[in-house]
């Protein structure tokens, strides 16, 4: 049975009638990103076209977005976009040809950036401006998704939401969940010319990002040339993802690998009464504190699941004290907590060890010493997933430039993606889509066989599919009773 249903934010244009598309499934997504407003933002601080003609910059960015969305990973797949009539009559105006995105893109580099390479180590060059400002979107998007998912958890009364629409818990308030800020990179080999070498020593890329661990969301990402080691700027970017966060009382926790176990980014957190849990350098000193433990400092890992296995896990506490740069009359000693790993056969590991030992360093004194370690490696279960979403079902598996500054756009435009597709489950979709990767939403929702028509003045879509009662029409319903400032 067809059914119809107008689209919202369509401008109507002619010779529409028997225009068809199979992507009708992708219009709550270009409804949501009409209702927070990203064409909008996009055409007030992305680059500029010199030419008044053609597509203005919120409708590159849109564009971008949706080819990510759909599965391309490189210009050329815009053509693919620009290809269907029925998708440019939802849209409202054709996508650009791939080499018109190829120069929209190069916008976000600025080559004077790159004469502070110094001849031989690693390079990290500041943001151009216009990267900058594609943050700004990645922004809306996360202060969209408080509004219309937490806000309601919090129970904040009206007059304390300010015209950005976001709470701040007042003292009678129930107060803000904590924020677990994950931290951690990730390699993407590559063969563009100029490449660095990664520590495994081929020629890679290696992104970061930090990632919202209780709503999925990623709140910072920094593109990266392979040799730059995930410890450089580590705090600077943590402290670019607190600010990500819509003004409130928030409460925050961190979680990462060694790559941020720096006596800086510790006492920096530390100060700011930030809880963290981070992987330790097994540095000679510590290991020779953990070795030196008696047989019954050794507490038995208590597995959830009781099977038998080859090896043996256990954790103890190590009184291991470094001296602080900044030392505080009220502050407490880093707790460290450290896990033994042994071979039930006295096997030896690859590395010709009997016994490996492992550390997490923190400033959490509130939990079991195998809660925090559990605590800790949770992170696997949220940042290293949003690495595979990016990596592998969205465009971040391939970059499509030589320029750091269009790779890095590129890579934000993913992250903005993602984010969409985050706040997409949360406010349109069943409950059983809402840990669904990107490729099953391709299958679900997106690929909808569709006719664009002309009727009475609007613009409407026809879908044959039991689709449309089930997914999309409920979708385009929910999305059009959101109310997000805009401005």
């Amino acid at each position: 049975m067809k059914v119809k249903r107008p689209l919202l934010g369509v401008r109507v244009t002619g010779g529409l009638e028997g225009t068809m598309t199979a992507w009708a499934g992708i219009s709550p997504l270009i409804m949501l990103e009409r209702k927070c407003g990203l064409v909008e933002l996009g055409n007030k601080v992305l680059p500029v076209k010199a030419s008044s003609r053609g597509l203005q910059s919120g409708e590159m960015l849109e564009c971008f977005v949706l080819m990510s969305a759909m599965g391309g990973e490189c210009y050329d797949d815009m053509e693919r976009l620009r290809g269907d009539s029925g998708l440019a009559a939802m849209l409202g105006y054709t996508p650009p040809a791939s080499e018109t995105a190829r120069q929209w893109l190069d916008k976000f580099h600025d080559e004077s950036l790159m004469a502070l390479r110094p001849l031989q180590r690693s390079f990290l060059p500041p943001e151009s401006k216009y990267l900058a400002s594609l943050e700004e979107v990645n922004r809306k998007v996360t202060w969209a998704y408080v509004k219309a998912v937490l806000s309601s958890t919090w129970q904040l009364p009206e007059s304390q939401w300010g015209s950005s629409g976001v709470g701040q818990a007042g003292k009678d308030d129930k107060p803000i969940p904590w924020v677990t800020l994950d931290i951690d990179a990730h390699l993407v080999e590559t063969h563009k010319e100029g490449a660095q070498r990664c520590y495994d020593g081929y020629p890679a890329f290696q992104p970061m990002i930090v990632t919202w661990a209780e709503t999925g969301l990623i709140l910072a990402d920094e593109f990266r040339e392979g040799n730059v080691p995930a410890s450089v700027g580590a705090i600077k970017l943590v402290n670019k993802a607190y600010g990500m966060l819509p003004p409130g009382s928030w409460r925050i926790r961190i979680r990462s690998d060694s790559a941020a176990y720096e006596q800086d980014n510790l006492e920096d957190w530390d100060r700011k009464s930030w809880e963290f849990a981070v992987s330790a350098d097994m540095t000679p000193q510590l290991k020779a504190e953990i070795e030196a433990l008696p047989q019954d400092a050794w507490q038995p890992w208590k597995e959830r699941a009781q099977k038998e296995t080859s090896l043996i896990r256990e954790w103890a506490e190590v009184v291991y004290v470094p001296s602080k740069k900044i030392e505080r009359k009220d502050s407490k000693p880093y707790r460290y907590v450290a896990v033994r790993i042994r071979s039930r056969q006295r096997e030896l590991f690859a590395d010709g060890n009997r016994v490996r030992y492992f550390a997490v360093v923190s400033n959490r004194w509130d939990i079991e010493g195998q809660e925090l370690l559990e605590w800790h490696r949770g992170k696997a279960g949220t940042v290293e997933k949003s690495h595979d979403i990016l990596k592998n079902e969205l465009g971040a598996g391939v970059y499509p430039s030589g320029k750091h500054g269009a790779n890095a756009a590129w890579l934000r435009i993913q992250v903005i993606t993602h984010n969409l597709l985050q706040l997409l489950k949360k406010v349109a979709l069943p409950q059983e889509y809402a840990t669904a990767k990107p490729k099953r939403l391709r299958f679900a929702l997106f690929t909808q066989f569709g006719q664009v028509v002309r009727h009475a003045g609007q613009v409407l879509l026809r879908i044959a599919h039991q689709g449309w009662q089930t997914l999309i029409r409920p979708a385009q319903q929910r999305i059009g009773v959101l109310v997000f400032d805009t401005g």
